[in-house]
């Protein structure tokens, strides 16, 4: 039998936010005890491991199952990293370890779309620039406003998730993993935001592969990508003298603008500023008025623009049992874990949790 790996005790602690406080209580034993669990240095008796599997919803077997590719520091983006403090960063990456064990599970038996994201160096604004056109240019996405920018991210390749339990510091966290994916803070944001939050990270995708980001710099150039895919400077610059109404911001115009371009008035006030249409006062006096009539978080037009839906693992999932007969419960035990662990992280009913068990080795190519 494999040995027990403790770095694998601490992800699924981390994935449920638990500190070693809470889990020693759990379960009965000592943070101590369970800290020199973690780094290799106690071994831990059969019924432990039991008890432990249960309060942390996994199967036995997930404590001594090797991950051949954990994800490293210059593969997890974080949006807003650096006002996260890093316990929150901790629970969010364990998040996505466990995302990707179900992403694993799912690329072995459905093909998901080829990730496509051409990466390339883009360290000054102009090349920034250049690399949303390329982007545009090679899914023939045009010059005007992008319907579903989270169906382009999942027809590049990508897996686009909405997650809960995130930090409400976190917009959005990426993981350029083998199959590249997003997730998204399930917490109730706007449209615009988990628009600009989807941009952001193909960004990173685009930009700063094998790069460690979270610095001011990446940061401001993710953002700088995100402004150029929403808003081609082609074809942009010319809509947002809408923003103007003489030399004073005509709200209207902005509020006309967000609803066509799907972004938020104060993104668009950015990238007007950055595109020269707007001056450095008047878009200070643009975020001054937001802020006056508190749409600094929660604009007034946000309800009108549709939540775009994620697509990819849940049509996996509907393929895989309706086509192959595998229910989610053989999902979860293939990623080593219970049920409910699977229900907690998709939010499915219960009801649909079915325990039948067929054939695991078919095939199918997942639409794009």
């Amino acid at each position: 039998m494999s040995a027990f790996i403790g770095s694998n005790l601490r992800l699924i602690r981390l994935f449920h936010d638990l500190s070693l406080t809470d889990l020693g209580e759990q379960v009965g034993v000592s943070k101590q005890y369970l800290s020199r669990l973690e780094t290799g240095a106690e071994t831990v008796s059969s019924q432990l491991e039991t008890v432990l599997a249960d309060a942390l919803q996994v199967l036995p077997e997930f404590f001594r199952e090797v991950d051949t590719n954990p994800i490293a520091d210059e593969q997890c983006h974080f949006r807003r990293q650096l006002t996260t403090k890093v316990a929150q960063r901790q629970v969010a990456r364990a998040r996505g370890e466990v995302l990707k064990r179900l992403v694993g599970v799912l690329d072995e038996h459905v093909e998901l779309p080829r990730y496509q994201v051409s990466a390339t160096d883009a360290e000054t604004n102009e090349a920034i620039e250049k690399a949303a056109e390329a982007f545009r240019a090679q899914f023939g996405l045009g010059f005007g406003p992008l319907s579903n920018v989270t169906r382009i991210a999942e027809n590049a390749g990508a897996v686009v998730m909405r997650v809960h339990g995130l930090a409400h510091e976190i917009d959005a966290i990426s993981f350029a993993t083998k199959r590249p994916l997003i997730a998204l803070n399930d917490d109730g944001r706007s449209a615009c935001r988990e628009r600009f939050g989807v941009a952001h990270e193909l960004g990173h995708f685009s930009i700063h592969l094998g790069v460690l980001t979270g610095d001011k710099l990446t940061e401001a150039q993710a953002n700088r990508f995100a402004s150029a895919l929403l808003m081609p400077r082609a074809a942009f610059a010319s809509e947002c003298g809408l923003a103007l109404r003489g030399s004073r911001l005509n709200w209207s115009g902005l509020s006309e603008l967000k609803l066509r371009w799907g972004v938020s008035k104060a993104a668009i006030i950015f990238r007007a500023r950055q595109l020269g249409v707007l001056t450095d006062d008047q878009a200070r006096s643009g975020y001054v008025g937001l802020n006056r009539h508190g749409e600094a978080l929660k604009e007034s037009e946000d309800h009108l623009v549709a939540h775009e839906a994620p697509e990819v693992v849940a049509e996996s999932l509907k393929v895989m049992e309706e086509h192959f007969g595998i229910p989610q419960a053989t999902v979860a035990r293939e990623m080593r874990v219970q049920p409910r662990l699977l229900q907690e992280l998709l939010k499915t009913p219960h009801s649909t949790l079915k325990s039948n068990v067929i054939s695991l080795h078919h095939t199918t190519r997942l639409a794009s």
